[in-house]
């Protein structure tokens, strides 16, 4: 584009001219004025036709030049300025010229446009933001409810407890998420008698007082009260224990024995106080009659009463098999020391369906494999327990054994020191007692040895007789019981 001073000096001169050319016309003929106005319009025209066939310009435009003063067509100038070529060396459909290129480079957007960017990025963030919190916090709901559908009670509850995070304890939602993980507690009794307490806890955070009342939250409050009772029940069982007047006794003490197990049985009959949910006065109930049963169970078989222990264990499995996860494993492992190995296998399958994930289930299949013989059966169903829970010592055990039964003496070394590895007890050391004994591994006797004396725990009988020479570890654990108790 020509420059002001330029266009200015070249409006002035055309002025010039045409007022020469009008001061002439008094001099002019008529026909002399009408031919030099005729050249005047010719010329005019010839410069719009250039123009127009340069395609530079319309009617009411102004025409723009380069610094050649050529006329640049409107479709090559820079869609930006509107003052320079396109730089079509970038592409030939490119819009914009080398100079606009290079400031869009600098400055791609405005700051006013950045600043409306950064507000809108901002708000979208914050509003995906909780999105997410809540899309979160209803998947791990979603996945809570489909694992318990399952009877995967051990992902269940670490799934409401994720769950639960995302919400505040007494949003609706986080009600719900609480009662149904204390379900899926009382159903798996994860930290043993401590787990009934953690249910009543969790339903105690949740619900208000006023709530309590309500009809809708009615089993919010039972299901809280009856794990509180059963706690309370296991408390006056361990208080019981704990009498003085029963003084010191051990297994051969048959009398004490009789008149404790009468004693922890008649706690079905007294009575205990909780706290009442609704704040209006304590409230005054039985302790729990599964509670006594489990308890009764627990000190007989402790104390060697087993005609008692099976006794009571089998009226928990007659009355009260909701408490399968309580008590299940402990009765298939009397059933088959019994001889009842279908029984024993109805009892695993009964806990197995209360809870997909439970790994005691394996033990007795493979407990009730080996008895028969079935050796290698056995250590499959050790394998698939690991695979679903590699914490469980007994499963490992249960493998040692059946492995040692084939005389793999090596292999069934590393498993007990797999085991021994998560947990350590009296039946884990004498079983790799043994196990060392028929590998001939003198220094690993020793150590168990040096360990059971720190320990100050005395050998079993079968042990004893095992070391003896009086029994083979075939006879231990082919025969009788099938184990070292």
């Amino acid at each position: 584009m020509k420059d002001e001073k330029e266009m200015n000096a070249s409006a002035e001169k055309s002025n010039e001219e045409l007022e020469a050319t009008l001061d002439k016309t008094e001099e002019y003929a008529e026909e002399e004025l009408h031919d030099e106005l005729e050249k005047l319009a010719e010329t005019f025209r010839n410069e719009l036709n250039k123009a127009k066939e340069q395609g530079a310009v319309k009617i009411g435009e102004v025409a723009v030049v380069d610094e050649n003063n050529n006329v640049i067509p409107q479709e090559e100038l820079c869609e930006c300025c509107g003052e320079r070529r396109k730089d079509l060396s970038v592409s030939e459909n490119y819009q914009y010229c080398s100079e606009c290129r290079e400031r869009m480079k600098r400055y791609p957007i405005s700051l006013v446009s950045a600043f409306i960017a950064i507000v809108v990025i901002v708000i979208a963030l914050a509003g995906v933001g909780g999105f997410i919190t809540d899309f979160s916090g209803y998947n791990s709901a979603r996945l809570a409810k489909n694992a318990d559908s399952e009877n995967k009670k051990f992902s269940a509850v670490e799934h409401y407890d994720e769950a639960i995070a995302y919400f505040d304890e007494k949003d609706v939602v986080a009600k719900k998420l609480y009662k149904d993980s204390a379900l899926a507690v009382f159903d798996t009794l994860p930290s043993g008698v401590a787990s009934f307490n953690e249910v009543a806890e969790r339903i105690e955070t949740s619900v208000t007082e006023f709530e309590a009342k309500l009809p809708i939250y009615k089993s919010y409050k039972d299901l809280r009260d009856k794990a509180l009772i059963m706690y309370n029940t296991f408390t006056a069982f361990y208080t019981t224990l704990n009498n003085v007047e029963y003084g010191t006794f051990d297994e051969t003490d048959k009398e004490t024995i009789t008149k404790i197990y009468n004693d922890i049985g008649a706690l079905a009959d007294k009575e205990v106080t909780i706290k009442s949910m609704t704040g209006g006065d304590d409230e005054t109930v039985t302790y729990d009659k599964a509670g006594v049963l489990f308890s009764q169970f627990m000190f007989a078989y402790t104390y060697g009463d087993f005609d008692k222990a099976y006794e009571a264990i089998s009226a928990l499995w007659e009355n009260y098999p909701e408490y399968i996860q309580m008590f299940g494993y402990e009765f298939a492992v009397i059933e088959i020391q019994s001889g009842n190995h279908k029984n024993a296998l109805k009892i695993a399958e009964a806990v197995k369906e209360n809870n997909a994930e439970d790994s005691s289930p394996y033990v007795i299949y493979a407990y009730s494999e080996r008895m028969k013989g079935n050796y290698d059966k056995a250590i499959k169903y050790t394998d698939e327990g690991i695979d679903l829970d590699s914490q469980n010592p007994d499963l490992y055990r249960q493998k040692a054994i059946a492995l040692m039964l084939k005389k793999d003496f090596e292999g069934a070394k590393k498993e007990l020191e797999a085991a021994l590895g998560i947990s350590e007890y009296g039946v884990l050391y004498y079983t790799y007692l043994i196990v060392a004994t028929e590998a001939n591994d003198t220094e690993t006797v020793e150590k168990i040895n040096t360990v059971l004396e720190n320990a100050g725990l005395k050998n079993p009988e079968k042990i004893q007789n095992y070391l003896d020479g009086k029994l083979t570890y075939k006879e231990i654990f082919m025969e009788g019981t099938g184990d070292i108790e």
